[in-house]
C-alpha cells in the first residue's frame, strides 16, 4: 500500500511538469492559452494599421488565446531571430519566409510543416493559386502568405511632371535625359532608401534581371544549368544601377537613407519619382493628402534596350506566420493555427483590404470600398506580369555579400563585371 501511495505521489508531482513541457493541458493560471510571437512588423507605421486592427479583432473573438508579440523590422529582426535559431529556442509564432530567407529555421527542423496537421486541399482552394509557390524542397509549407509581395514599382508625381513639362519616360534613355531638367528645377529625380543593402536587390536588381534575362535564364543561372551570373543579363543589370547612380538619377545619400526617409522625401514633393514596393500604397493612403493621392501613379521601370521581357514587375509571396515545430500535437499548436487562419482567412483579409492590402485570400474586392492608392495597386497587379525576386530564390549568405558589393559600387567602389564574377564563384561553391 505504501508503495502504491508513493507511486501516486510521484505521478502527481510529475503531472504539472508534463503539461509545462507540451502536454495537452497548456492553459496558464488565468485559464487562457498564451502564445509568444516574434513578428517582422513595425506597428507604429501607418502601413501596419490593418495588422493592428486584426490583432484587436482576434483578441475580441478569441479571448481565451493571448498573443504576446515582440516586434522588430529589417535586418534587426533577422539578426535576433538567427541568434534564437542557433540556441534552438524560438517563439510559438513567428514571421517566416517561403524561400531561402528563412533557411536558418526552415532547414533546421524548427518550423512545423503545415501540411502534416492543418493545411488541406479545401483550405488551399480558398486562396489564389499564386499563393502556393514552392516553399520547402520536399513540398513543405511553412506558412500561408497573406498577400502577394510586389517588390518593384516606380511611383510618379504626375503633377510635378506636368509642372516640369515632362511625361513618364517610355525608355530608360529618356529617363536619364530628364535628370538635368528635374535637377535644374530644384527637385531630385528618384528617391530610394538603400540604407539596408537588400533594398537595391529587391526593388531594382530583380526587375532588371527579369527584363534582360527573363525567368528561364534566371533559374538556369541559379542552378548552373547552361547559364551563369557572369552572363550579360547580370552584368548589364549591375551596369545600369551604376549608371543610374553615377548620372545622378538617385537623390543624394541614397545609401544612407532608410525606406521611411525616402518615402518622406517623395511625400514632401522633393523628388519626382520613388522606387519602392507595391505595398507602400497602404502607407500612402494614410499619409498623403487627397490631392497627392490623385497625382501619384504607379508605373514600372521604362523599356530597356535589348530587354527580353516588357512592362514587367517582380513579386514573391509575402512572408507569413510559421509555428514552432515544438508545438506539434498540442493545444498551443491548435491555438496558433486558429490565429493564422483568422489573420490570413476571410476575416483578416477583409480588414487588410480596408487598410490598403490586396490579400491572397479570394475576396470579391468589388464588394469592398478600396482606398484610392489601394485601388491603383489592385489594378497594377492585374495588368503587369511578375518576374522572380532575386533574394526570394537565392541563398541569404550569398545575397548579403552581393548586396554589400552593390552598395559599395554605388558609393564608387567596385565594378559590375567583378561583382558578378565574385557572386558566381560564391554560388558555384556554396549553392549548387
Amino acid at each position: 500500500m505504501k508503495k502504491i501511495l508513493a507511486i501516486l505521489l510521484v505521478l502527481l508531482i510529475a503531472l504539472p511538469m508534463v503539461f509545462a513541457q507540451g502536454g495537452k493541458a497548456e492553459t496558464s493560471s488565468d485559464g487562457k492559452i498564451h502564445l509568444k510571437a516574434y513578428m517582422q512588423i513595425d506597428p507604429t507605421l501607418s502601413q501596419y494599421a490593418g495588422h493592428n486592427e486584426i490583432m484587436k479583432a482576434f483578441a475580441e473573438k478569441y479571448p481565451n488565446i493571448v498573443i504576446e508579440p515582440e516586434y522588430a523590422s529589417g535586418e534587426a529582426f533577422h539578426q535576433k531571430f538567427q541568434a534564437m535559431a542557433a540556441s534552438k529556442e524560438i517563439p510559438d509564432i513567428f514571421t517566416c519566409y517561403g524561400g531561402s530567407r528563412s533557411d536558418y529555421i526552415t532547414k533546421t527542423g524548427l518550423v512545423l510543416d503545415l501540411r502534416e496537421d492543418y493545411l488541406t486541399d479545401d483550405i488551399m482552394s480558398q486562396y489564389s493559386s499564386a499563393t502556393w509557390a514552392e516553399q520547402g524542397s520536399e513540398g513543405q509549407y511553412w506558412m500561408i502568405p497573406p498577400s502577394l509581395a510586389v517588390c518593384h514599382t516606380v511611383y510618379a508625381n504626375t503633377d510635378l511632371l506636368k509642372k516640369l513639362g515632362l511625361e513618364y519616360p517610355k525608355t530608360y534613355s529618356e529617363w536619364l535625359e530628364q535628370i538635368p531638367v528635374i535637377r535644374e528645377a530644384g527637385y531630385y529625380p528618384v528617391s530610394m532608401g538603400n540604407k539596408d543593402p537588400w533594398v537595391v536587390n529587391s526593388w531594382l536588381l530583380s526587375l532588371l534581371i527579369d527584363r534582360l534575362g527573363g525567368p528561364e535564364w534566371f533559374m538556369k543561372a541559379a542552378k548552373g544549368e547552361g547559364a551563369s551570373f557572369t552572363d550579360e543579363p547580370m552584368v548589364k543589370s549591375l551596369e545600369i544601377i551604376k549608371e543610374m547612380t553615377d548620372k545622378g538619377l538617385f537623390s543624394p545619400g541614397v545609401n544612407q537613407m532608410s525606406n521611411t526617409e525616402a518615402d518622406q522625401e517623395f511625400y514632401q514633393q522633393k523628388s519626382v519619382y520613388l522606387i519602392d514596393a507595391g505595398w507602400r500604397t497602404s502607407g500612402m493612403d494614410n499619409d498623403l493628402s487627397a490631392e497627392m493621392k490623385a497625382s501619384v501613379e504607379m508605373y514600372v521601370f521604362p523599356e530597356i534596350e535589348g530587354e527580353v521581357r516588357h512592362n514587367t514587375s517582380t513579386a514573391t509571396v509575402s512572408e507569413g506566420f510559421g509555428i514552432s515545430a515544438k508545438l506539434k500535437g498540442t493545444e498551443k499548436a491548435d491555438a496558433a493555427w486558429t490565429f493564422i487562419t483568422f489573420y490570413n482567412g476571410e476575416e483578416g483579409a477583409k480588414i487588410r483590404a480596408q487598410y490598403g492590402d490586396v490579400p491572397s485570400y479570394k475576396l470579391d474586392l468589388t464588394k469592398i470600398k478600396l482606398a484610392p492608392m489601394q485601388a491603383k495597386f489592385a489594378q497594377f497587379q492585374a495588368t503587369h506580369d511578375m518576374g522572380y525576386v532575386f533574394d526570394a530564390v537565392m541563398g541569404a549568405e550569398g545575397v548579403s555579400i552581393l548586396n554589400n558589393d552593390i552598395q559599395a559600387m554605388m558609393l564608387g567602389n567596385g565594378e559590375p563585371k567583378t561583382i558578378a564574377e565574385k557572386y558566381e564563384k560564391f554560388v558555384k561553391q556554396n549553392e549548387r
